[in-house]
């Protein structure tokens, strides 16, 4: 698995606490616009006030602390 294919799986796995439906695989090759409407059309309640780019944010945060514990745990 590449690098980008590692953060990509990783942001799909973060986006489940965020959103009500997870990132689709190819959410990658969108541009921010299409990205966005697909954020604001599947907030989780407790986020549904948030803008797309504050969800974003924090997809990406929880994704690197995700891949930031797993290289902690394999040393």
């Amino acid at each position: 698995m590449t690098k980008e294919q590692e953060i990509n799986n990783d942001l799909i796995e973060a986006s489940n606490y965020y959103l009500t439906k997870e990132l689709p695989d190819n959410f990658h090759k969108w541009g921010e616009k299409k990205l966005n409407t697909f954020i604001e059309g599947h907030l989780w309640q407790p986020f549904e006030y948030w803008s797309a780019e504050d969800v974003w944010e924090n997809i990406e945060n929880l994704a690197s602390g995700i891949r930031a514990y797993i290289n902690k745990q394999k040393g």
